[in-house]
């Protein structure tokens, strides 16, 4: 298969065109660690407030935590004033970030009250002052992810695409839903290669439903799309990255044994360590990691009731070591 390869940008270049998507409240440090541990070609940050980082927020502050081990990383940023995202880009650039995106996608209520997110598909010239604002103010590689459109009367991604490039956008990665779908149907694929032929003069990353290697090769396929950008799927099973790199190369792909599975799980606890300000606070973040890591296998669901009902740090590892046990497996 041929449909992997690197995607080159103006000022870095992408080993490969499989990217792991920002995901609030899950694409922390230790998660894109994991995920590039697994073969994606990049991640980005947790959706974080321009807002927030402007006024110093702190809470906004640990959603920037990163490490040299998962460079180049994206910081994605979300607002609808554009003076504040202006404000925004040239702190980060300031502080040395080299890739910024623009949350145009996120469809939950706080975005759509505040006019951010996928709000902004319903005011294009709004979006389009922001493009502009944060161009101005950055110098790096500047992306943007968004959504078809507002709902099914109201798909205006192609239009976006053009008015993107216009504004000096450098990347564009295409959610396949309306915000008005949420997560529900199926992302279409259809409108993603629309997108692709609107906006030839940049790589296009297609995103919805990949889960498995067929599904990125088919998305590839169907939307004529540069790259995928893998959301949901990989959570719980950051393994998704290198089978598609191996299918690509012809290579047998295969699951994770037991121990490699208790592995990386054991890293991604021990990550958390220094990630989390508190034992409850790491515990109550594992509990949902955890769940996905445990899902499709013998006895999850109990597993997982068990560690939601565990009230303690301690409990929780217990319990995760013994289900994952590589002799539990094998019994």
């Amino acid at each position: 298969m041929t449909s992997i390869h690197p995607i080159d940008l103006r000022s870095l270049r992408l080993e490969s065109n499989l990217v792991m998507a920002p995901l609030a409240g899950v694409s922390n440090l230790p998660f894109r660690l994991i995920a590039r541990e697994a073969g994606a070609a990049m991640t980005f940050t947790e959706t974080v407030s321009a807002k927030g980082l402007v006024t110093g927020g702190k809470k906004t502050r640990r959603l920037l935590d990163t490490s040299p081990r998962e460079d180049p990383v994206g910081f994605q940023l979300f607002g609808s004033d554009p003076a504040v995202l202006a404000e925004a880009a040239r702190t980060l650039e300031g502080e040395g970030a080299a890739w910024l995106d623009l949350n145009v996608g996120c469809p939950v209520k706080k975005f759509i009250r505040n006019n951010a997110g996928s709000a902004l598909l319903r005011d294009l010239p709004l979006a389009g002052s922001i493009m502009q604002a944060i161009r101005a103010n950055f110098s790096g590689t500047f992306s943007v992810k968004i959504r078809t459109g507002w709902d099914s009367k109201s798909i205006v991604a192609p239009e976006f695409a053009r008015m993107a490039v216009d504004a000096g956008v450098e990347l564009l990665s295409v959610h396949g839903r309306t915000r008005c779908q949420q997560y529900t149907g199926k992302a279409d694929r259809q409108i993603i290669r629309r997108v692709v032929e609107a906006a030839p003069e940049i790589p296009v990353l297609a995103n919805g439903d990949v889960t498995s290697p067929r599904d990125a090769f088919d998305m590839l396929e169907v939307t004529g799309a540069a790259g995928v950008m893998i959301g949901r799927g990989a959570i719980g099973n950051p393994w998704l990255f290198s089978q598609t790199l191996a299918a690509s190369r012809s290579e047998p792909v295969q699951e994770p044994t037991a121990t490699e599975r208790l592995e990386t799980i054991e890293r991604h606890i021990s990550m958390m360590e220094s990630h989390c300000e508190s034992d409850q606070a790491r515990a109550s973040l594992l509990k949902k990691y955890l769940a996905a890591y445990s899902r499709g296998m013998r006895g999850s669901a109990r597993f997982r009731q068990a560690t939601l009902e565990a009230e303690d740090l301690k409990t929780i590892l217990s319990l995760t070591r013994s289900f994952f046990s590589p002799h539990r497996e094998a019994a």
